[in-house]
C-alpha cells in the first residue's frame, strides 16, 4: 500500500513537473508570438508600415538584409573620430537617448531633412539607443569616417564608409516630387488602375545632360543620342524655370509608373530618383550602378548580355558578366532589373527583346515593385529601423574623446556648445564655442 502511494506521488509530482514546464514554455512562445504575430505568415498591413515603434528584433525579421551596409561596415576595424580643419561641409552630433534629447553640434547650415529624420527615429524608438558622436554628408560625393547617401561598389575602394537614407525619406521639396510616402500613395493609385498591358510602351528620362556620372562621363550625352528620334522613347533634357524648383517638360514622379520602362542614370555618384522608380511595376533600365544607395543592393539584375542580343557579340557578353561590382547574376524569372550597356549601346535590342517577350518583361516589373515596395522597404518603418540601426552600428566601433567633443550629463553640455535639437529646429542656429 506504501509502495502505492509512493508511486502515486511520484507520478503526481512529475505532473506537476511537467505543467510548470509547459506552463512556463507556452508564456514565453506566447511573448514572442506577442512580437512577431503580426508579420507571421503574410505581409504586414500599411498601417504597420507606417508604425514608427517597431522593435530592433521585428526590423530585422520583416526586412531580412535591410541592414547589409551597415552590417559590413561594423565587420570593419575601430577608428577614432577625429577634430578635422575642414568641417565646413559636415554636422556633428551629440545624441542622449536616456532622455531623449538631442543636443547638435552644428558647423554649417544642414540639410533640415536628415536631421529631422534621425530625431523621428530616435523619439519613436521603443528601445534605448547608445549615445554617439558622428558625422554625416549631404553631398554628392562620399567621404569616409562619415554617414553619406551612398557609397562605391568598386571591390577595391576600400575605406571606412557609412550609408545613410536619403533626405527624400523626409521630403524632397520639388513640385513633381513631395514627401515620399505621398509619392508611393500616388503610385499605389496608378498601379491599381493600370495593368502592365496598359502602360506606355517606351522608355521615360527627364534629366539634366550635363550632371554626369565621375564615372561615366558621357552617361547622358550618350543616352541623349542614342535615344534621339527614336519610337520607342520618351527622353527629354529638363527645361528649368524658377531657379529650378520646376520644369516645363517635368513628369511628376508617380506619373513615370505609367511607362513600361524607365531609364535610370546616376547623378554625379548616385540619383536619389531610384527609390522611387523602383516602387513602380516598370522595369528600371540602368547600366550597372558604381554607386549604392542603402537599399541599392537589393537589385537583382538581369544584364542585357545574357539576353542573346543580335547586335551583342560573344566578347560582349563576356565583358559584361565580369562586371566586377554586380558578380552575381539572375534569371529572367528571378530578376527585378534589367542592366545594359554602359554606353547604351544595346539600350534599342533589350526594350525590343522585352517587347517579345511581355510575360517575361512583366514578371520583372512586378518583382520588383514587391521587393521595394510591397514588402516595405520604403516604408517610414523601414526607414527608421535603418536609422536605428546606423546609429547602433555605428556607436559599436566609433571611439570618442570626450577632451574634444565633450559630455553630455542631462542638464547641458560641458562646455556651452551645441543646441537642443527642438531649438536649432527654429532657429537653425547652434552655440558654437
Amino acid at each position: 500500500m506504501i509502495y502505492k502511494h509512493r508511486s502515486l506521488l511520484k507520478k503526481l509530482i512529475c505532473l506537476i513537473l511537467v505543467t510548470c514546464v509547459l506552463y512556463k514554455i507556452s508564456h514565453g512562445a506566447r511573448d514572442v508570438l506577442s512580437t512577431f504575430l503580426p508579420f507571421l505568415n503574410r505581409v504586414p498591413s500599411k498601417e504597420l508600415f507606417n508604425s514608427l515603434s517597431w522593435s530592433n528584433n521585428q526590423c530585422r525579421a520583416v526586412f531580412p538584409g535591410l541592414t547589409k551596409e551597415i552590417d559590413e561596415a561594423v565587420a570593419r576595424a575601430l577608428y577614432h573620430l577625429c577634430w578635422e580643419s575642414s568641417f565646413e561641409r559636415y554636422a556633428l552630433c551629440i545624441w542622449s537617448l536616456r532622455f531623449c534629447e538631442a543636443i547638435l553640434l552644428i558647423v554649417i547650415k544642414e540639410r533640415d531633412a536628415i536631421l529631422h529624420q534621425i530625431n523621428r527615429a530616435i523619439t519613436t524608438s521603443p528601445e534605448p539607443l547608445p549615445d554617439t558622436v558622428f558625422a554625416f554628408s549631404i553631398l554628392d560625393t562620399i567621404r569616409e569616417n562619415a554617414w553619406c547617401f551612398a557609397r562605391s561598389n568598386d571591390p577595391k575602394v576600400k575605406g571606412n564608409y557609412w550609408v545613410m537614407p536619403h533626405f527624400s525619406f523626409w521630403s524632397w521639396p520639388k513640385s513633381f516630387i513631395g514627401t515620399m510616402d505621398e509619392a508611393l500613395s500616388k503610385i499605389d493609385s496608378i498601379e491599381d488602375k493600370i495593368p502592365w498591358s496598359k502602360k506606355i510602351d517606351k522608355v521615360v528620362w527627364r534629366g539634366t545632360a550635363w550632371f554626369n556620372s565621375i564615372g561615366n562621363t558621357a552617361l547622358r550625352p550618350n543616352l541623349l543620342a542614342t535615344t534621339k528620334g527614336k519610337t520607342w522613347a520618351d527622353v527629354e533634357i529638363l527645361q528649368w524655370e524658377t531657379n529650378a524648383d520646376s520644369a516645363k517638360n517635368a513628369i511628376r514622379i508617380e506619373d513615370f509608373c505609367k511607362y513600361k520602362y524607365i531609364i535610370y542614370t546616376e547623378g554625379l555618384t548616385y540619383s536619389g530618383r531610384l527609390p522611387f522608380h523602383q516602387a513602380c511595376a516598370s522595369i528600371v533600365i540602368t547600366p550597372p550602378p558604381t554607386y549604392l544607395m542603402h537599399n541599392t543592393h537589393l537589385m537583382r539584375p538581369l544584364f542585357s548580355s545574357s539576353l542573346r542580343l543580335s547586335s551583342s557579340s560573344s566578347k560582349d557578353r563576356t565583358k559584361a558578366h565580369s562586371d566586377r561590382r554586380w558578380l552575381k547574376r539572375y534569371k529572367s524569372s528571378e530578376a527585378n532589373v534589367v542592366f545594359v550597356d554602359p554606353e547604351w549601346k544595346d539600350l534599342e535590342q533589350t526594350v525590343m527583346w522585352l517587347r517579345a517577350h511581355p510575360d517575361v518583361a512583366e514578371g520583372i516589373a512586378k518583382r520588383q515593385r514587391k521587393m521595394i515596395a510591397e514588402v516595405g522597404y520604403l516604408s517610414q518603418a523601414s526607414e527608421v529601423c535603418y536609422w536605428r540601426s546606423l546609429i547602433r552600428g555605428w556607436s559599436q566601433v566609433v571611439e570618442i574623446d570626450e577632451k574634444v567633443w565633450g559630455k553630455w550629463d542631462g542638464q547641458g553640455i560641458e562646455n556651452g556648445e551645441g543646441a537642443r535639437w527642438e531649438t536649432f529646429s527654429l532657429t537653425g542656429k547652434a552655440n558654437w564655442a
